[in-house]
């Protein structure tokens, strides 16, 4: 009995126990920091960019480099402007990728709600190939559809640069929106109909308000991979005055000789601010659009 007592009253000398209030403060506080330093590594390549483009160029070639400029400008973004065609690159891009944007998103939720509610063996299959298409590497596409426009005389033509956004980026928003529509009850749009809708109309007043986070993401990617698109653009496109940001950007760099750091840190800060303020304005749309549908009134 004594030699029971002493062996469950013997305990590790130096050791500590945390109960477990402590365990899930400390658990807590190393995400945080893992949270932080991810966020922090993300981050710093643009504030980079953005600390070089308000840097004058004598600080960039200095000798001495410091992380923040000793007399900040907005030189480099005039010189942008002024001097090189940025505006009407970034009015070309704007264009391009927000009509390319509303014809993937119009095409691909037509046909994808078609391929979620109407069971054909075919859909299948064809909702397969149209991923293995998006999956073909874009350089593999540019020699055939550079011969195709070249037939039609759509070559150094926005369209015809629009007709390749809108065919290369329509099967990845046709199969993220079937997707997203074969996980909305069919029994919303079957309750539409029983109250007197048309299929067309159960579509569009109650499917397409739930389906609204999955089209403003759909239209967040294809807009986004529009805009800094570069291949298609650097190839089909020969005028300068119909060049898009990152075309009308690469002019800046050669092999060896570049035009300046700081205009071309300043061109990266405006081709990436379109982009957060769009992800902004949408992110509101995309919490509201959750069960936005649901409601009959």
């Amino acid at each position: 009995m004594s030699q029971t007592i002493s062996v469950s009253s013997r305990q590790p000398s130096g050791a500590t126990l945390l109960s477990p209030r402590t365990i899930k403060y400390l658990r807590r506080a190393i995400l945080y920091i893992l949270l932080l330093l991810a966020v922090a590594w993300a981050i710093l390549p643009l504030f980079w960019v953005f600390i070089s483009s308000i840097k004058p160029d004598i600080e960039t070639y200095a000798f001495e480099q410091t992380i923040l400029p000793r007399h900040p400008t907005l030189q480099n973004y005039i010189t942008l402007f002024r001097v090189t065609r940025f505006g009407l690159w970034m009015k070309n891009s704007a264009i391009l990728s927000t009509v390319s944007t509303l014809v993937v998103l119009a095409l691909s939720a037509t046909a994808a709600y078609a391929m979620s509610r109407f069971r054909y063996r075919l859909f299948e299959l064809f909702g397969r190939m149209t991923l293995l298409a998006y999956m073909v590497p874009p350089i593999i596409l540019v020699v055939p559809m550079f011969f195709v426009l070249f037939k039609l005389k759509l070559i150094n033509s926005h369209f015809g640069l629009l007709l390749v956004y809108t065919g290369t980026k329509l099967p990845v928003g046709l199969w993220m929106l079937r997707s997203y529509f074969q996980g909305i009850p069919i029994e919303l749009e079957e309750a539409a109909m029983v109250d007197g809708a048309t299929r067309f109309q159960a579509f569009r007043k109650v499917i397409l308000p739930q389906a609204l986070p999955g089209m403003i993401s759909t239209g967040i990617f294809t807009f986004s991979v529009t805009w800094q698109e570069y291949l298609f653009a650097s190839i089909l496109l020969f005028s300068a005055s119909k060049q898009t940001l990152s075309a009308g950007v690469a002019t800046f760099l050669s092999e060896d000789w570049i035009y300046s750091w700081g205009v071309l840190m300043a061109a990266g800060v405006m081709v990436s601010l379109p982009l957060v303020l769009f992800y902004i304005f949408l992110q509101r749309y995309l919490i509201a659009g959750w069960g936005g549908g649901a409601i009959k009134g």
